[in-house]
């Protein structure tokens, strides 16, 4: 028994209370469904897939270790990475499931966080900016602190904010998001990443928000210049 995707009519893979579409990327709840197809699954009684994240404790070579999402949670709000370097990774693939549902556990796992974002971002822009926020928000406390904010948006986050597919989003999401802009542009780290978004600003036709951001960027202590 097929379940039609609402979009295009090819067969859809349920994962729990959503459903994926292999063929033209789309995803939703099961509620979004036409009514034929819920009925389909109400007689179906399809199961529920849950999924762990594994990784391995090199330290310890007899077993992976499985974290839970709240686990992971914990670490990236800690910023606490003895137990697991990939927690921001991995706490990014527990969060959003249906966004990384197109690769397998091995692809997932020789991805880092910047590229993990980078794929999603090029793929669902607005998908990729949910990721980066909820990113920000869970390690938000570490955001003054030099090491953990140069991690944070000069590593992990500088794919995706300079790629054009989704720079018009998250100007957009800038231009009505403050405390979004003051994640980005009053941390303890001031480089690339601002740099590329105020180019973005010219590039998309966003001059009061390029004079909106530079001001903030003045008073950002951590800001030097670019070079």
């Amino acid at each position: 028994m097929a379940i039609r995707c609402p979009h295009c009519g090819s067969p859809v893979m349920i994962r729990g209370s959503r459903w994926e579409c292999g063929y033209c990327g789309d995803f939703g709840s099961i509620s979004s469904l036409h009514p034929s197809e819920k009925a389909k699954l109400m007689r179906a009684a399809a199961p529920t897939i849950q999924v762990t994240i594994t990784v391995t404790d090199t330290s310890d070579e007899e077993a992976p270790h499985s974290f839970s999402r709240s686990e992971l949670e914990d670490m990236v709000r800690q910023w606490d990475f003895d137990k697991n370097e990939w927690a921001c990774r991995d706490l990014l693939i527990a969060a959003f499931p249906e966004a990384v549902c197109f690769w397998t556990a091995e692809e997932l796992s020789n991805m880092d966080t910047m590229e993990l974002l980078g794929k999603v971002g090029e793929w669902k822009p607005e998908v990729g900016i949910q990721m980066m926020k909820f990113l920000l928000d869970t390690a938000e406390r570490h955001l003054q602190e030099p090491e953990a904010a140069e991690q944070l948006l000069e590593n992990d986050l500088y794919e995706l904010s300079r790629n054009q597919t989704v720079q018009p989003e998250l100007l957009a999401q800038l231009k009505a998001d403050e405390h979004l802009v003051r994640q980005l542009f009053q941390s303890a780290y001031a480089g690339d990443l601002q740099k590329e978004l105020l180019k973005a600003c010219d590039w998309f036709g966003e001059p009061a928000l390029k004079k909106h951001l530079r001001n903030i960027l003045a008073h950002n202590s951590s800001f030097k210049g670019f070079d």
